[in-house]
């Protein structure tokens, strides 16, 4: 016998229903039907009290590596899902089916952002961020063929918090003088806070973190409940990555960036960090369900992963790279400047230093522009804007002088 699942059934006809991300509703995929969030629950509410008494008491946590059976509602096939899946497509029949214990009790997500763009809207959103690339190979634009694409709710702890600062730098003013290089040494004290709120880290170890990073930021002004009502149409999990193992990658994010935001208070010429303490408390850990369209396509016998913020439309991924356009771009753009330099200074070897550094430039921005997918450094879109100084204080220390060497005039000679 199948493990406990439901699907959503229009109240009018029984057809399946899913959500609609652009009327922000649930829609009968037969009569077209369209019902709030708020009308589905009422109409559900029996049912739904029903099997939350049959899942009281049950402990969800265990046998995370068991494969379930579940029943689907339309067709009756059997679904085979790992504990972790919290919606699923029937292979038979394609209606959603959600496995509402992996959403019940200590598992049941706080937060939901729902998804604001459709399947289509996502394919539309795949082409526009490839075609657009420079230095993209003209046979995978013709080639490349979608094999998968899938509406996900991702599972992600939001940590808010504050870091506690105390930190010291030596501070240089610079002064040059026709005879001089004058060096003026402060010592700049800061000590403060610097708040954080939702800063994410994915919980879902089928999720490349890099992926899930580069597909930042999300809005979390609106978040919501969570309501399995949302889920409809769209494939779900159940987090197996623990908010305690995700907190390493939050608190690099933070301190990093107060690190900055407090180095930023320190106005002078050169700033350099003597040492500093930066302490990160978390004061709430928070579950939440992230909309995210995840793509896979093929292409000259390798796979390519692509994602997009179901919220926002931001695409993100690694793509193939023509190296002979950028290495031609590359070359135009050392070549050029080189040319110019040497016109009006007459020096090869300054020319071509200036080439050779013009052109590696432009050949690492050219590739990093192929490959944007990457592990988040910062996390400046969820913290405040500046840090919120108790002490700050910057000393004058000592004046450090150098004389300039004085280029001798040869002296005239008789003729």
């Amino acid at each position: 016998m199948g493990a406990d699942s439901t699907q959503m059934c229009c109240p009018n006809c029984g057809g399946t229903m899913e959500f609609d991300p652009g009327a922000g509703k649930l829609k009968c995929m037969f009569c077209e039907s369209m019902f709030t969030q708020e009308e589905c629950a009422a109409f559900f509410k029996g049912k739904e009290d029903e099997e939350a008494a049959k899942q009281s008491g049950s402990d969800w946590g265990n046998d995370a590596d068991d494969m379930k059976a579940y029943s689907c509602n339309t067709c009756g096939a059997e679904i085979l899902a790992d504990e972790n899946t919290g919606a699923s497509r029937c292979p038979y029949c394609g209606n959603t089916t959600i496995m509402e214990a992996t959403f019940s009790g200590a598992a049941k997500p706080d937060y939901l952002i729902p998804f604001a763009f459709t399947r289509q809207q996502a394919v539309e959103k795949y082409k526009e961020y490839y075609v657009k690339k420079k230095f993209l190979p003209k046979a995978f634009l013709n080639e490349n063929q979608v094999e998968e694409i899938q509406g996900v709710y991702v599972p992600f702890w939001l940590f808010d918090g504050a870091v506690t600062i105390d930190a010291e730098y030596e501070a240089i003013d610079k002064e040059d003088t026709q005879t001089e290089e004058i060096r003026k040494i402060y010592r700049a004290d800061r000590r403060g806070t610097i708040s954080f709120k939702n800063v994410p880290a994915d919980a879902s170890k089928r999720m490349p973190d890099d992926i899930m990073d580069s597909v930042e930021p999300f809005k979390f002004d609106e978040l919501k409940e969570f309501n399995m009502m949302y889920l409809p149409g769209f494939l779900a999990e159940k987090f197996d990555v623990e908010g305690d193992d995700d907190l390493e990658r939050a608190e690099k994010r933070v301190v990093a960036t107060a690190k900055r935001k407090t180095e930023d208070t320190v106005k002078h010429n050169e700033v350099h960090e003597k040492h500093g303490n930066f302490v990160v408390n978390y004061t709430k850990k928070k579950y939440a369900m992230l909309p995210i369209w995840y793509m896979t396509t093929n292409w000259n016998g390798k796979q390519w992963n692509f994602a997009m913020n179901g919220q926002t439309g931001k695409f993100t991924g690694d793509l193939p790279i023509d190296y002979g356009k950028l290495g031609i771009v590359s070359g135009i753009a050392a070549v050029v400047p080189g040319v110019i330099l040497y016109l009006v200074m007459h020096s090869v070897p300054v020319a071509a230093i200036a080439a050779i550094v013009i052109g590696l430039i432009t050949f690492f921005v050219g590739k990093g522009s192929m490959r944007p997918v990457h592990i988040a450094s910062e996390a400046s879109d969820y913290m405040d804007k500046q840090v919120k100084l108790v002490y700050s204080h910057d000393t004058f220390v000592r004046t450090e002088r150098k004389k300039k060497e004085q280029k001798q005039t040869p002296a005239p000679q008789n003729k």
